[in-house]
């Protein structure tokens, strides 16, 4: 049987898998290990440094890819968002805004602006605001991953403390995770207990609106604003057991008894104005959330 392929679904998959990228960066992992009477230390960690930069993209500048923008001598990855400086303190800030740029040709704004949404910058400074004003801006993947290992005993306790992270890295968040307003279907989260009013123009959320209605919306706009820091430090693991002493086991048969309590993803520091996994991958938050758990066990030898 012959089976032949469309030139231009072929033409068009070479096309798109087209480039070549950079990675470069560096790696170091230490250790330490002492005692000290009754006492046991041990520390390790890692730490690295990662670069990357698109070199070539089969003879284009530029490749849209969703909220994202490849360009030639920028990371993989990278947002492309409109610039913002604040928000808009009075409807009459606003209206004077809007009247200057929407009559501009590309302007690209549906909704009419008021106080508290956001302000959008001309960042490439000819005296208008368009789809040319949007900037790459930070990336999905982290420049530096860290990780360190803390291991202490005394006498029978022992405690063992496994730690990870990640900086330099930001991710989008749309309305599901931060909440909407929409009725009795909308679920806004705390974050917007700060959001801008008359009586609190230091917010740290826009005005609040109904679903859609707002250009400070990300899912109408996307912004600096809405791509958040979700730099991270994590205790991944602790456990804390007690070995019983030997003179307490040795007549029930038992050559070690240790008895212990674990715990995984029991803390996580981050920055981030909503208590979301900072990594997720979704910018909905539809991802299956990370769970903590607790255990208690029991190690035994006979």
């Amino acid at each position: 049987m012959n089976v032949s392929v469309p030139k231009e679904f072929a033409l068009g998959a070479y096309k798109d898998n087209v480039g070549a990228m950079k990675n470069s960066g560096i790696e170091v992992q230490l250790a330490y290990n002492d005692t000290w009477n009754d006492w046991t230390f041990g520390v390790s960690g890692n730490f690295a440094y990662n670069k990357n930069t698109i070199e070539n993209l089969g003879g284009v500048d530029r490749m849209a890819d969703g909220s994202f923008m490849r360009e030639v001598g920028s990371p993989i990855n990278s947002w492309f968002v409109y610039r913002t400086d604040g928000f808009f303190q009075s409807d009459e800030e606003a209206a004077a805004w809007q009247a200057k740029y929407s009559a501009m040709d590309g302007y690209p704004f549906g909704q009419d602006f008021k106080a508290g949404d956001l302000r959008y910058v001309d960042a490439n400074g000819d005296g208008k605001i368009s789809a040319d004003d949007r900037e790459l801006y930070r990336t999905k993947d982290p420049k530096f991953t860290f990780g360190f290992n803390i291991n202490v005993g005394y006498k029978n306790v022992d405690l063992s403390m496994n730690f990870n992270g990640a900086a330099g890295v930001g991710y989008a968040f749309t309305k599901e995770a931060f909440g909407e307003f929409s009725g009795s279907a909308g679920h806004p989260s705390t974050a917007w207990l700060d959001s801008w009013t008359p009586e609190n123009k230091n917010a740290s959320m826009p005005r609040i609106a109904e679903a859609r209605v707002s250009p400070s919306e990300a899912s109408n706009v996307l912004s600096d604003f809405w791509i958040m820091d979700t730099s991270y430090l994590r205790m991944k693991t602790i456990q804390l057991g007690y070995t019983l002493p030997k003179n307490w086991i040795e007549k029930w048969g038992i050559q070690n008894l240790r008895v212990y309590y674990s715990a995984e993803n029991l803390l996580t520091f981050d920055d981030m104005p909503i208590n979301v996994d900072p990594e997720t991958v979704s910018e909905r938050l539809s991802s299956y959330p990370l769970n903590k758990t607790h255990s208690f066990g029991v190690n035994i030898t006979f």
